[in-house]
């Protein structure tokens, strides 16, 4: 037994031996499928060839952009070449293509109705739906998709020296999955499925409006799945629309808000119609790796705004004496984070219903008067089902409603001149890729519920030198509550959990709650009694929430604004059987890939190869001399460099501007890739990033690289870096309060092998006596982030 090695336990039910790996083995077989993929060698049927696939499928996909154009003009020009592979003559045979490909690729959708009596009146509404059974049958019969899944509850546990640590990164390795299973007959083997729900703005203006359900099957080793992209995973979805037309007289009234929750539960009731029975019963089917299985479809997840979870749960929400979906919280103690309260429960919940109805009308009014339609499916309770939505709870909610404008009223206050400042030095942040930049804050109004995640953690660092303790003792402590909440959304944010993070995170959770009381006793006008404040728990949404933006494209570019809920859904229909077609031709791409690899020697993959597998080299300039170095650099660095190395000043190297650097992530254990710049004029801009070095005996340093390049020494090629090495900390009696500030001192070589990844480091906006401070920007990422907590920085190196 080693540190760091893998045990997996499988639940009790699946007679499966428990099993051992080496933390390397076992992040290898996450990443990859169990068996070679089967593969369809005309994957584009019924379309008569690929070609005349993939120029219907970029009709489809109709927002072009300079990548999509350029790849219209290529398949033009292979038309051109290859005539007869192009076959489509007009727009109607290319309809009864994609007829033709609904009958034979999937279900279609199904279009029902539901009437609800409204004020003496019924009313019907549609609902359009593909049966989501047959969505299931779909899924397990594919040979390619089958082996993903997980069919048995695993307990996972790293060995941390001393002992075995339980970690959790699927949903099969959460508790939840366990319990299901132990409930469970003997020998079936569970489905299960997220259903996420949220109303959609389709125009501009927010005039038309959608209200999309989304199913997803979360059995499946999400692992492989992400990796595979947001294509793989969006054909595993079965997608449903309905609308309530919103009456502007009846808004909000309490009688039409019951009713809009009376039509939503039966509309579900039609969508998972398909698999009530099967939920409760099971059915037998031979998959599509020959294995019969015992199916039990079962809804584990519900994911949604807070809204939707009001309706999901049918509960009053906001003013109620019970507003938390999860949670019977009373609405003045929303703000209270050290409390914890007793839950709701599907079998509490139920008793609740049947006492109202012994009760009269106006005391069934205050109780539950709609049955909840997840009560009718076994093994699903709603309450614990229901979902953390990150995106609207924190980025949107806590940080973009409340903490944000509280900062921006404080640095109003302290003059126009600080709010200008603060706007000057959040664009002065040095771009980085996958980190959204911003030229101002203050003045933004709106901004994409998304953006809210970086602006929180780059308005911290323009903002600690204007929002001080002496001239701001709000704005100060507005900042540290703002610190307290990037602590607590980075835990609640990780890809993988274990014991140790969860007790970290919820003592950043009470660290917060410490901070926002400390800022309630400078600045007690701020009300922190709201819903957001309260809900920090179970899922984010993030993986549904770009789920919207293809209904919305559907609608701006492809509908002629008029009865658009039918043509919307025909162009869903389309685009989930593109998806799954492409998702066939890539895995057949794949394999001729991978035949072609392996006929190719290993000495000339290498070649091919700049670099290693841990650091490689790209975007390479024309070679020149040692001597073009002196001259463009100075000449003390090339003295540096020709006393350490045996070369000579017309000495040849070979310039890059790029390195790639993979890494182990120290959170999920996956290899991560961060692409790193030294280029002078990169996007109109220079661009030297900084990066992490190992210096050695388990210490390491930031520097930022100035030139990379490759140069033969002795015969053999020798990849470096001049860095300018961030190795002197400021003394700390001389250090703003808080600060991690490190300054540069001398350029120097170093191989790029040392390179650990790729580092962010933000100008010190107070530095006066130095003036060359500057501030780790932690935030960067969750790997970035949990290295800092442990990292021991080199002192004064002598390199």
């Amino acid at each position: 037994m080693q540190i760091d090695d893998i045990k997996v336990e499988y639940h009790p039910k699946s007679h499966r031996p428990t099993k051992f790996y080496h933390l390397d083995d076992y992040a290898a077989q996450e990443g990859r499928p169990a068996e070679e993929p089967v593969t369809d060698q005309e994957p584009w049927k019924p379309f008569r060839t690929r070609l005349d696939f993939e120029i219907a499928e970029l009709m489809l996909d109709s927002h072009l952009n300079v990548g999509q154009s350029s790849v219209l003009l290529s398949l033009i020009r292979k038309a051109i070449a290859q005539p007869a592979d192009f076959t489509l003559s007009s727009t109607d045979e290319l309809e009864k293509f994609w007829t033709a490909a609904r009958e034979t690729r999937g279900t279609g959708f199904e279009h029902k109705s539901v009437k609800v009596d409204y004020k003496a009146e019924e009313i019907e509404f549609q609902v359009s739906t593909r049966p989501i059974w047959s969505w299931i049958e779909d899924i397990v019969d594919n040979g390619n998709i089958v082996p993903l899944f997980k069919w048995d509850a695993e307990r996972r546990y790293r060995y941390n020296g001393s002992k075995w640590e339980r970690f959790i990164n699927e949903p099969c390795t959460a508790d939840d999955w366990w319990n299901i299973q132990s409930a469970l007959p003997d020998n079936a083997s569970p489905v299960f499925i997220i259903i996420y729900a949220d109303k959609s703005r389709l125009s501009s203006f927010g005039t038309a409006k959608g209200y999309p359900v989304f199913g997803s099957a979360q059995t499946f080793q999400l692992t492989f799945a992400m990796a595979r992209g947001p294509g793989f995973l969006w054909h595993l979805r079965v997608q449903i629309l309905h609308q309530v037309t919103e009456d502007a007289g009846e808004t909000r009234k309490k009688g039409y808000v019951n009713f809009k929750h009376i039509v939503w539960h039966k509309s579900l009731y039609e969508i998972l119609d398909s698999i009530w029975l099967h939920g409760k019963t099971g059915f037998l089917k031979t998959c599509g790796d020959n294995i019969a299985r015992w199916l039990w479809p079962i809804i584990l997840i519900l994911s949604a705004d807070y809204e939707e979870q009001c309706i999901m749960t049918l509960i009053h929400g906001l003013g109620s004496n019970g507003p938390c979906p999860v949670c019977l919280v009373p609405p003045d103690e929303l703000a209270d984070l050290s409390k914890t309260f007793n839950l709701r429960t599907k079998e509490n919940m139920m008793k609740i219903y049947k006492q109202a109805q012994e009760l009269n009308a106006t005391d069934k009014e205050e109780l539950l008067k709609i049955y909840e339609c997840f009560w009718d499916f076994k093994y699903c309770d709603p309450y614990q089902a229901t979902s953390w939505d990150g995106l609207h709870a924190h980025d949107s909610g806590l940080f973009g409603a409340h903490i944000l404008p509280e900062l921006k009223c404080l640095v109003d206050v302290l003059g126009k001149e600080y709010a200008k400042l603060l706007d000057t030095q959040v664009d002065k942040t040095p771009r980085w890729s996958g980190l959204n930049h911003f030229r101002e804050v203050m003045k933004m109004d709106f901004t994409d519920g998304g953006k809210f995640s970086d602006i929180a953690k780059l308005v911290l660092f323009a903002a600690y030198n204007i929002l001080t303790k002496d001239e701001s003792p709000e704005g100060y402590a507005i900042l540290q509550l703002l610190r307290s909440y990037l602590e607590l959304h980075m835990y609640t944010s990780l890809s993988l959990h274990s014991e140790s993070t969860i007790e970290a995170g919820e003592k950043a959770l009470l660290a917060f709650e410490i901070a926002r009381q400390e800022y309630s006793r400078v600045s007690p006008t701020k009300n922190w009694h709201f819903i957001k404040a309260h809900i920090t728990r179970n899922f984010s949404t993030k993986p549904n929430e770009k789920a919207h933006s293809p209904l919305k494209d559907f609608y701006q570019l492809m509908t002629n604004f008029k009865n658009f809920g039918v043509q919307i859904l025909k162009l869903n229909e389309k685009d989930v059987i593109s998806t799954m077609i492409r998702e066939q031709i890539t895995i057949l791409d794949e394999l001729a890939h991978r035949k072609l690899e392996e006929e190719v020697n290993n000495s000339t993959r290498k070649h091919h190869l700049i670099g290693t597998e841990h650091v490689s080299l790209s975007s390479a300039l024309a070679p020149c001399t040692v001597e073009f170095i002196e001259t463009n650099l100075g000449k003390g660095l090339t003295s540096i460099f020709c006393t350490r190395i045996d070369v000579g000043l017309y000495d040849e190297v070979s310039p890059y501007q790029a390195l790639h650097v993979s890494y182990e992530s120290v959170v999920s254990w996956g290899i991560t890739t961060d692409i790193v710049r030294a280029h002078p004029n990169f996007y109109n801009s220079p661009r030297y990033d900084c990066v992490l070095v190992d210096a050695g005996q388990g210490k390491h340093f930031f520097a930022r690289l100035l030139y990379i390049f490759g140069i033969f020494v002795e015969s053999e090629v020798q990849y470096l870096a001049l860095i300018l090495p961030f190795d002197v900390p400021i003394p700390r009696i001389e250090q703003p309060r808080g600060d991690q500030d490190l300054q540069f001192t001398r350029a120097t070589f170093i191989h790029i092998e040392s390179i650990v990844r790729g580092a962010l480091l933000i100008p010190a906006h107070d530095s006066q006596e130095y003036g060359d401070e500057f501030l780790v920007f932690d935030q960067l990422d969750e790997d970035f982030w949990m290295r800092m907590k442990s990292l021991q920085l080199a002192v004064s190196l002598n390199l």
